[in-house]
């Protein structure tokens, strides 16, 4: 099984809201994320959510459920995006079909993320299950990122001080680039990363429309 993780935990401070339940063409950014995984070929996708106490975390877990993830809620905020990721994992060794061979680490505000990229690094996963295989355009790397089970798990044995990014510094030799759309780089951090893309959707709209 090709599952996915996507750390949904953050307080999004700087947006102002909880950015994953920002509006994107109609829809809550978090809805666009599963979609697109799901999508492209990811069997189960498992979104880990704040407290439901936190600031906008029912309108995320409920947007993330009716999208058709499964829901990991936390009972309370984790420090970082490594500790929410081993939550997204234990929650995958628990399913009833056990870890799955991959699992795509995608960040919940990747807004531009299409199913046909998620496509493409699923058919690379299904050809070559042992690379640590990460979506990349014009020589930069990006997210998603699909790693062999054995190498997400092996998160939980890293020093304290280290990231989710490590179990890929790590293992260069097995990590291979996957040219990509430039949405891979993209990712929603600031007031000024939502108007741009509002800029982008609006001016694809109106390209649509001239032709």
């Amino acid at each position: 099984m090709i599952a996915a993780v996507v750390p949904a935990a953050g307080r999004s401070l700087r947006m102002g809201r909880p950015k994953l339940t920002l509006d994107v063409d109609g829809k809550p950014l978090i809805v666009r994320v599963v979609e697109s995984l799901r999508g492209g070929g990811v069997e189960c996708v498992v979104v880990v959510a704040p407290p439901r106490a936190a600031p906008g975390a029912v309108a995320l877990i409920d947007a993330a459920g009716r999208a058709g993830a499964e829901v990991v809620i936390l009972d309370a905020a984790t420090v970082d995006m490594r500790a929410t990721f081993e939550r997204g994992l234990s929650r995958l060794e628990a399913m009833p079909g056990g870890a799955p061979n991959t699992v795509f680490l995608c960040p919940g505000d990747l807004a531009d993320l299409t199913a046909e990229v998620v496509a493409a690094l699923v058919a690379r996963v299904r050809e070559a299950p042992e690379r640590i295989v990460v979506a990349m355009h014009q020589g930069r790397r990006g997210h998603p990122a699909a790693l062999p089970w054995s190498v997400a798990s092996a998160v939980r044995d890293l020093p304290p001080d280290q990231g989710v990014n490590a179990l890929i510094t790590r293992r260069e030799a097995e990590v291979e680039g996957l040219e990509s759309d430039a949405g891979v780089l993209r990712d929603l951090d600031t007031p000024e990363d939502y108007e741009r893309l509002r800029d982008r959707r609006g001016r694809s709209e109106s390209s649509a429309r001239a032709e």
